[in-house]
């Protein structure tokens, strides 16, 4: 008699690990996954039914107590590692995937369904991207997702446009407390964003010649976790966030915008000019006009009205996004799977 295997779905949460900034949402959307239990549109029955295995690495903690997988293998292009990815899916009995992976970090696709949620990479774009009917792919926006069609042929029904949040932990922490004194943060995401700082920091200090000004370039080994960020925005009074790479989430341009700080962005970032269009806080039109400090804030306040409209702030957003998805792969038939975990 032929055994009929537990549909299971695995997510890979390991990005929130290996790429500090650009894997921010990886972590944010497992754990708002998981305090979506029994919550409306945010609640799985994947998750509600365990039947979801983690695959992490050792050192990672997620919210609640999903079965979890570790490894510290890294996620490359090479052959090995595509020969080690399959067999850890039939080992693990694993009947959908979701992974979060840079765009030039796309290693061969498997045979099981698969869900991608697009990360930026730093080698540029990719030569080829898997189109079969098995694959789907998750962007921040618009642009990104006409880059998949237009670069990779990849159809319309392939691709999901999830509009970027910020964390859940700005609704569960004290508000934050700005000190005397602060400076205006230069963020440098790419080095495209960068080209043009020593203008940039010569423009600024003459339009705001009291405010000092600090640069921080994002690197994978940055941590932007909750507190040390909350420590870095106490002592921001305006935020430039100087990237445009492609798939970017903008969490942290977000955040500051949710904390009402003055932020400002590049034109060519996709995310955030669909999310804020023709935004009086996009970069080219502050080197116009040059509000002042002021008038900088009732910009922001007006931006984060709208941001807020869009449910930018709402602190399942994502998890409903995602949940919604995961639902449309099925109905996860079966009783529940005991809490002994699969796959330590």
């Amino acid at each position: 008699m032929e055994q009929i295997q537990t549909p299971r779905l695995c997510i890979d949460g390991r990005s929130a690990h290996q790429l500090g900034p650009r894997g921010l949402i990886a972590q944010e959307v497992i754990d708002q996954l998981v305090a979506g239990h029994g919550e409306g549109n945010a609640s799985s029955e994947w998750i509600e039914k365990k039947r979801t295995v983690l695959l992490a690495h050792p050192a990672q903690v997620f919210s609640g107590q999903l079965k979890r997988s570790d490894t510290k293998r890294k996620v490359t292009r090479s052959l090995l590692y595509w020969l080690w990815e399959k067999s850890f899916a039939k080992k693990a009995n694993i009947s959908r995937f979701h992974r979060f992976r840079p765009i030039d970090k796309l290693n061969p696709s498997l045979k099981i369904p698969t869900i991608t949620t697009l990360l930026p990479g730093k080698g540029g774009l990719p030569f080829f991207i898997s189109r079969r009917t098995n694959q789907e792919y998750i962007v921040p926006s618009v642009n990104d997702g006409k880059i998949l069609e237009k670069h990779y042929h990849i159809p319309e029904d392939q691709i999901h446009v999830f509009r970027p949040r910020t964390r859940r932990y700005v609704h569960f922490v004290d508000p934050l407390k700005h000190t005397g004194e602060g400076n205006i943060l230069f963020l440098i995401g790419d080095k495209k964003g960068a080209r043009n700082l020593k203008k940039l920091k010569k423009v600024f200090s003459e339009v705001y010649a009291n405010i000092p000004q600090k640069v921080i370039r994002l690197k994978d080994s940055t941590n932007v976790s909750a507190t040390p960020w909350m420590k870095i925005l106490q002592n921001t009074k305006v935020c430039v966030y100087l990237s445009s790479e492609s798939f970017d989430w903008a969490t942290l341009p977000l955040e500051a915008i949710y904390w009402n700080i003055p932020t400002l962005f590049l034109d060519s970032h996709s995310a955030l000019n669909e999310l804020l269009p023709q935004s009086t806080l996009r970069l080219s039109q502050f080197l116009i006009n040059q509000p002042s400090y002021t008038e900088l804030k009732t910009l922001t306040l007006k931006a984060k009205d709208e941001l807020e409209t869009q449910g930018v702030f709402l602190p399942l957003s994502m998890a409903e996004q995602y949940a919604a998805l995961y639902r449309d792969m099925g109905l996860v038939e079966g009783p529940d799977l005991p809490d002994s975990g699969c796959c330590n």
